[in-house]
This record gives C-alpha cells, structure tokens and sequence, in this order.
C-alpha cells in the first residue's frame, strides 16, 4: 500500500505540468457547474477515440466515523444492484461495450472511474449504465453480507503482509484519534458491525452535488459534454458538503515501535506530517524530496542505502499530500540482520540532509528530471483526467498544470532549506519496524 500511495503521489506530481514550446496549455480545461451545482471540468482531446470520466466525491474513509471501512463497503457496493439492474446485468451492460468501470475509496474521497470509446453505440450505453450506478444503488442485502466477507478477507491477507503491516501501524501511530489513522479497507471488527442500514444512510449523506466533482476527458465535443454530466451528475441531491477535517496533533515524543512477525524481510516505516496541496512550500519541498529520496536511483536514501552498502532492494521517502497533513514517509524493506545498520543510515542520511540541504548541482539535476518527465505521465486519457479531477477536488487554479514547471523552476537551494526546516526539522517521527524477532530489538 505504502507503494501505492508512493506511485500515486509521484504520478500526480509527474502529471501536474505539461507545456508546449510556446508556454501554452496543452490540456485546456473548460469549466461550469451543473444546475444542482456539480463543478464539472472538461478536457477535449481527439487524438484517441476514448472518453474518460472520474467522479471525485468528499466521502472517503475519513467519513467513516466509527464504521472503519463505511466508505469503502459503499463504495464497492455500487455496482452491485440498481433500482432496474440486477449485478450480473451491469457487469453484462459495460461489458458489450468494453466499457471499463471501478470505484473505490481513499482517505480524502470516493473516485468513480469509467472508460468507454467514444462512438455512440459504445459510449451511450456505458453512460445509461455508469448514470444508474450512481443514482440509483439499491445495496442488495445479499451483495452486503459477500462484499462485507471479502472485505474481511482483504484485511486478512493485509495483514500477513510486512509491508501491510507497517503501512497500518504507521497511520495508526501518527495519527491517533483522527480520521486518517485508520484504513480506508476498515479492520475486520468493525466491518461486521456495518449494516446495510448504514451503507444506505451513508450514501444518501455523502454522494450529492455538494460534495461532488466531475470530469471528463476525451473524444466528445461540449454539447455531449453537457448532457453526459446532466446524465451523470445532473439528478444528484444538493446536499451539503462534508465537514472539514480537523487538523492532525503534531507528536509531542518519538514513536519507535516493533511488530514482531515471521518474516525475513523487515518492513519499515518511518515519518512525521507533512504537507496539503496547497502548500506553500509544495514546490520547494516536491524538489528537495526528489533529491532526498524520490528519485528512483539518484537519490540520497537510494545511493547510501542501496548503492553503497547493498541494504535494500528499493527505497522511497515522500510527501503526500491530502486536504490536511498528510505524512512524510520513507519506506523500505531489508534482511532482518541489516535492519539496525538500514534504520541508521536512513536516520543520518536525513538528518545531514535537513542540517545541510542539497547542494547547487543537485537541485539542477532534480529540476532538469522532474521538468523534463511530465509529459510522459500524460501520455493517456486517464492520467490526464487523474490530474484534472485532483485539481478540482483540492480546489487548485485551473492553470496549475501549466504554471507547475516554472514553479519548479524557480525553487532555489535556499527555498528547500527553509521549507525542510519549517516541516521537518526538529520534529518528533514514528518508526515502525515490523520483523522476526530474535536477540536483537529495536525501540
């Protein structure tokens, strides 16, 4: 999961800047609100017969409440029965058409994805089936009881993997009592607890036009554009808009905790909060993070940990950013005998590079790698509406895609020293170290 969040974060920041020669937008993105007040962006792109589309709704697992796993259950149940369609008919409907159609819950909110070519025939149909999806779940009790079961076995297969493990623990011991701590898969207790009831009412409170932003992406001009979101979005309840998530507690006191488990390979996790998108340190700190451990092979954590001592396969630090803090984290894995030599070099590799910062050449390298990969992240329909959708959800300016690379240009040495003093310096972090134990502990 901790791999997930790292491809994601990456992905989005890869994606959040595309320029042409002259400095002109090369995705222009068109905006206006549907009657019920859904913001819906659309991007109009030709080259590939393919429209895709993303619902973003405020109605991820820091909704659950006490329900861990209300957001996700809701979430996958969707497609599981309409008013009018049965499950096997909706699997049936986006099949003809090719049509492919997922939705799932994190943290910040509920992402509902469809692909379908642009033709009449094919995409007409995935809408008619995408618009029932949405509007009109009936959460079939039978469906309940099987999504609740394989969502219990989700949890348990997570659980028998260390990277599983340290990811839980880590939010869990970060976060403490907010909404972030917990998994947005939920644990296996309270999953079940959660009724059909539940589900129902969770639905009714979150999946509104209040809540929802919609964009669309593709081979289709402005007046299908119009009645695509209509069709969608367009019968949606106002509703009110989810509550703002309270801010994280800052720890007051380091947290080293082991998770003995039968393995060879120890999983570990260490960080402290970071940063929301809006950020005003986002760029200077996307940059230093690249220098420090983001870049896949020129990094810091990667040339002292892999390069030079052979201690770990892959190594990954981050900010990932959500609409409050989110965590700085380094993940990586290593044998059980060299984990004590990996979480001490990882710890003074950190600490050199919050003492010292990067040097002039390697802030021109990072900027030259970071500026110069955007355009292969948007080399598809689906990446671009990814990045689009995360633009209105986070409440960005429409031209962030284009004012990202000068951004980053501008980042100087002094910058990242200031923003990696002001987020992590001095601050208390979380170890998690999930391992055999034997003779040796840590913590």
């Amino acid at each position: 999961m901790y791999a997930k969040l790292i491809s994601l974060f990456c992905l989005f920041i890869f994606s959040c800047s595309l320029y042409s020669a002259e400095n002109k937008a090369l995705v222009p993105i068109h905006e206006w609100q549907t009657n019920n007040g859904v913001r819906v962006l659309w991007v109009p792109l030709t080259e590939q017969p393919i429209v895709d589309i993303q619902l973003m709704l405020h109605a991820g697992s820091a909704e659950d409440g006490a329900a861990f796993g209300l957001a996700n259950l809701t979430a996958n149940l969707l497609d599981e029965g309409t008013a009018k369609l049965s499950a096997d008919k909706i699997a049936e409907n986006f099949d003809n058409v090719s049509a492919l159609y997922n939705a799932a819950a994190g943290r910040d909110a509920t992402i509902l994805n469809l692909r379908s070519l642009s033709k009449a025939d094919y995409l007409n149909p995935a809408l008619q089936n995408l618009a029932s999806v949405i509007n009109e779940p009936r959460f079939p009790q039978q469906a309940v009881i099987r999504v609740k079961n394989e969502t219990v076995q989700a949890i348990a297969s997570d659980e028998q993997s260390p990277d599983g493990i340290a990811t839980r623990a880590f939010y869990k011991a970060l976060y403490g009592a907010h909404p972030y701590a917990h998994s947005p898969l939920g644990d296996k207790n309270t999953i079940q607890t959660i009724q059909r009831s539940d589900i129902e009412h969770f639905y009714k409170q979150y999946y509104n036009a209040a809540n929802a932003v919609l964009v669309i992406v593709g081979d289709v001009d402005e007046a299908k554009v119009h009645i695509i979101a209509q069709q969608l979005v367009g019968h949606l309840p106002h509703g009110q808009k989810a509550a703002a998530l309270p801010t994280p507690t800052s720890l007051t006191t380091a947290k080293n905790i082991t998770v003995p488990f039968p393995t060879t390979q120890t999983s570990i996790r260490t960080g402290t909060l970071g940063i929301t998108y809006n950020d005003p340190d986002f760029y200077a700190l996307a940059v230093g993070n690249y220098i420090f451990g983001g870049g896949s092979l020129t990094s810091r954590l990667f040339q002292n940990v892999r390069e030079k001592q052979g201690l770990t396969y892959s190594i990954k630090s981050a900010f990932v950013p959500l609409q409050v803090q989110g965590p700085f984290a380094i993940g990586l894995q290593t044998q059980n005998s060299t984990r004590t030599q990996a979480l001490q070099t990882v710890n003074t590799t950190l600490t050199d590079f919050i003492d010292k910062g990067p040097s002039q050449s390697e802030l021109v390298a990072a900027q030259k790698n970071i500026i110069g990969s955007f355009p292969l992240a948007l080399s598809g329909n689906d990446n671009i509406c990814a990045a689009v959708a995360r633009i209105a959800f986070y409440d960005l300016p429409l031209d962030y895609l284009d004012q990202y690379r000068n951004h980053i240009a501008a980042v100087t040495v002094e910058d990242i020293n200031k923003a990696i003093a002001a987020h992590l310096k001095g601050k208390h972090f979380v170890t998690i170290v999930v391992t055999q134990e034997d003779k040796v502990k840590y913590g």
